[in-house]
């Protein structure tokens, strides 16, 4: 995926289709469009062609976020990048294999519960669902087909997240997919912005040559961001609006953001690719520690109320906040018309002995999936990949274009910030399998405790059990 990647092109605003369908025949359109297709499209080239008799691809996708836009489009060019690339990507599979690609959306409970319906009645009227982490009781469940074992598919290949095909296999089977065939996917990398404007009247320097010499920690963090918040009125109290806060995050990311980020994890793999808790309570309570410092000492602006989730990214796009953490794709949903300059960043490590920047990838991630019962395994292995190696060609060089839409990041630093975020992501099967005890270390810190380690102790019981009850399911599929 990474291999791909690469910064340029023109700026262009961002919007997206909510028509529920999208009609994917016309001809590519600008003479600019076709060359980047002809000069980006080795890899799709390098398949093998098939004629499938104008065969209609039908797509359902998961609407949360817009991530529908991962296969729909305007049905032309339009000038959006996002529309654009897909688009040009969707034509070149159309005519390489002579099929229509038709996409519609809906609530990613809908789509799961139509993936199992169409099993369970033997029918075939989709060929491939786009989801998230919520479509993986359905392969324990017995509904999805073993990817390993679809025809023309080679998981091997780059456009193939790798992490995610280790974080979710089971004894060696990977039941559900990510990479470049999934651009929101992606974009669902978590990361940090930070209001430049605010650096420079405080005389702060950006945090750029830190990360990008591998020593951008969350020992850093806590003390870049220690006595910011700021009662700017001067009424002894901070308010959203009023005041000057260190630090911005929403309770349903940061936690999970910061935990992974620091090389925290809660399950591990045996020798027979089997997951199995693992929970090492003194790093769990030592990245809490620093997270708890952060947030809550700190005096940071921490949402917990989900009807205010959008004043997390409102506070630092007013220049409320010297920091936020976000995703890659929020970046562009709520910043879009951010007055002051900011910048992007990796989540910080652990220690500069950790080898990597790590991004978690949250539970809204996409993931695609196909049910047990194709109507054609073949053909439905081919396109899978095909949409895939075209993303990989065409649509994953365009990201950074993505996420940089408007003229306040748009610098050669922040390119450099996404190529480091995007290189690393975590998959934690426990997590991703949303396994009893997953959301405590969020507990905590929205109740304002201070220790976790007995709360994860309390849990422990109960999450060894719900992990082993997945293996089970699993191992009778033998």
């Amino acid at each position: 995926m990474l291999a791909a990647m690469t910064v340029g092109g023109t700026m262009i605003s961002c919007g997206g289709d909510t028509s529920g369908s999208a009609d994917t025949t016309a001809a590519v359109g600008t003479d600019a469009a076709t060359e980047a297709v002809t000069e980006e499209i080795a890899e799709l080239e390098k398949l093998p062609a098939a004629d499938y008799g104008g065969h209609v691809v039908n797509i359902l996708l998961n609407d949360q976020d817009e991530r529908f836009v991962d296969i729909m489009t305007e049905g032309e060019e339009t000038g959006d990048v996002m529309n654009d690339i897909i688009y040009q990507r969707n034509r070149a599979v159309e005519e390489k294999y002579n099929v229509t690609i038709v996409g519609e959306s809906d609530t990613y409970d809908n789509v799961n519960n139509m993936l199992k319906k169409e099993v369970q009645g033997g029918l075939t009227d989709h060929d491939f669902y786009f989801s998230n982490c919520y479509a993986a009781p359905l392969a324990s469940g017995g509904f999805l087909y073993v990817l390993n074992d679809l025809p023309n598919v080679d998981l091997s290949n780059p456009w193939w997240d790798k992490a995610a095909l280790e974080g979710m296999s089971v004894s060696g089977k990977v039941y559900l997919a990510t990479g470049d065939i999934s651009p929101t996917s992606l974009l669902t990398s978590s990361c940090l912005v930070f209001n430049k404007k605010l650096f420079s009247n405080s005389d702060m320097e950006f945090p750029y040559e830190m990360a990008a010499n591998g020593t951008w920690t969350l020992d850093k963090l806590v003390e870049m961001t220690k006595g910011l918040t700021t009662d700017v009125n001067g009424d002894g109290k901070y308010t959203l609006g009023d005041d000057i806060f260190g630090f911005s995050s929403w309770m349903c990311d940061s936690p999970y953001s910061l935990f992974f980020g620091a090389g925290g994890r809660y399950s591990a793999k045996d020798a027979d690719d089997v997951p199995y808790v693992n929970f090492d309570m003194e790093r769990i309570s030592d990245i809490y520690s620093k997270m708890y410092q952060l947030i809550l000492e700190q005096e940071s602006y921490f949402v917990t109320d989900p009807n205010q989730y959008p004043t997390t990214y409102e506070c630092f796009s007013n220049g409320g906040a010297y920091f936020c953490e976000i995703t890659l794709q929020k970046i562009d949903a709520f910043l879009r018309d951010m007055e002051d300059d900011y910048g992007i960043l990796p989540i910080p490590k652990w220690s500069a002995e950790q080898e990597d920047y790590l991004s978690c990838v949250n539970g809204a991630g996409g993931f695609v999936v196909i049910p047990n019962n194709p109507a054609d395994a073949e053909r439905t292995g081919m396109l899978f990949e095909a949409l895939a190696a075209g993303a990989y060609d065409m649509v994953t060089p365009q990201i950074y274009e993505v996420i940089t839409k408007t003229k306040n990041v748009r610098d050669e630093e922040s390119a450099d910030m996404v190529n480091l975020i995007i290189r690393n992501r975590v998959y934690d099967p426990f997590y991703i399998n949303l396994c009893t005890g997953y959301d405590t270390l969020q507990t905590q810190l929205s109740s304002k405790k201070e220790e976790v380690a007995s709360a994860m102790e309390k849990k422990l019981t109960a999450a060894e059990k719900a992990m082993q009850k997945i293996i089970d399911a699993y191992a009778e599929m033998e």
